[in-house]
């Protein structure tokens, strides 16, 4: 099979992206595998990937981007296209008419009112149940994300970690529990709102990430007199260790797909707590979840989720995630996708 995967971001780095590096990688296990994608991300894919590079950062109008990804496609004669969220859908979906052979899939990873341009896909890839509203029940297939496994630390490890976070936060008491989120400080994580949360805990916050709303963050740390139980982590390319030394992991977020931050919590047996957005809706207890926008609601999910016995609800979660949220387990279902798609053109 010969698949051409769309990735049409030009530069961050989120969960739609490593979700996009993790389908390649593993598809190029067995597949001839294609991605077409700006350059800055060739080194995040690995030697059997045919690498193709488009500059996305043009606007989706742009009539020399649709004809260069129209031509590239028509060179490589693939079987399957498949356009990773919505500005690389809207790309196919104009440039699909010109393009005979192919089956196109689309995956939807983030709350869209709108999602035309995703229906021009044979079939369309939601990343949690709450994604497929609107899809026809004919196209729409749901395939969680999923990470390959942490190496779990070994105590050495561990304490160096630790010993670098004491160093460089020597303000906070380090014997105190970890409340830990990752991710972007801009406005649809809604970081404050957790900050808010977290006047009346007496643990330590850390937040790993970096984004505009940094120093506003700072500011309301400052203000709310907090500055000896939050640290600012910045960005860390070691993120996924960090989340070993946290005792809860929290989403504060006012919109998500189907967040890789919780992936990796579970499958490091961390207890969670989260705003109900979606794909955490999907697989949290109701007693970890708080509505969106509710300070309150989420400081009474997190005492929740810092209790002892936080374990037993979330000890069947830790194992299923262990099995069911794997990059091969997303991969062999997106296969199958395609099979079905490439077996509906013999028939």
């Amino acid at each position: 099979m010969k698949i051409v995967q769309v990735l049409a971001t030009s530069g961050g780095i989120g969960g739609l992206e490593q979700h996009t590096f993790n389908l390649v990688n593993e598809l190029a296990l067995n597949q001839e595998v294609h991605v077409i994608a700006h350059p800055c991300y060739v080194e995040k894919f690995n030697s059997n990937v045919h690498f193709h590079a488009v500059d996305f950062a043009r606007s989706r109008w742009n009539i020399f981007l649709l004809l260069q990804l129209k031509s590239l496609i028509q060179q490589i004669q693939p079987d399957i296209v498949h356009a990773q969220a919505g500005k690389a859908a809207e790309l196919i979906a104009r440039i699909k008419p010109f393009l005979s052979g192919p089956k196109f899939v689309t995956t939807v990873h983030g709350t869209k009112k709108n999602k035309s341009a995703y229906l021009a896909g044979d079939a369309v890839i939601a990343v949690s149940q709450a994604l497929k509203h609107d899809i026809p029940k004919s196209k729409a297939h749901v395939v969680y994300n999923g990470v390959y496994p942490q190496p779990i630390l070994t105590i050495e490890n561990k304490e160096k970690l630790l010993q670098s976070i004491r160093n460089d936060f020597s303000k906070l008491n380090h014997s105190k529990k970890v409340v830990m989120c990752i991710g972007r400080l801009e406005p649809v994580k809604n970081i404050s709102l957790l900050i808010e949360s977290m006047q009346h805990i007496d643990v330590n916050l850390w937040i790993i990430g970096d984004g505009s709303l940094r120093a506003n963050l700072e500011k309301q740390v400052s203000e709310l007199n907090m500055q000896n139980r939050v640290a600012f982590l910045g960005f860390r390319t070691d993120a996924r260790d960090l989340v070993q030394l946290a005792d809860v992991v929290v989403l504060s977020s006012d919109r998500e797909g189907f967040p890789l931050v919780m992936v990796e919590a579970l499958q490091a047996d961390k207890t969670m707590a989260s705003t109900k957005v979606n794909g955490v809706i999907e697989w949290l207890p109701e007693k970890y979840l708080a509505e969106i926008g509710d300070a309150q609601g989420l400081a009474r999910a997190i005492q929740s989720a810092l209790k002892p016995e936080a374990k037993n609800d979330f000890n069947p979660l830790f194992m299923k995630a262990k099995t069911e949220l794997t990059v091969p387990a997303m991969t062999q279902q997106t296969i199958a996708i395609y099979e079905n798609l490439l077996k509906s053109l013999i028939l």
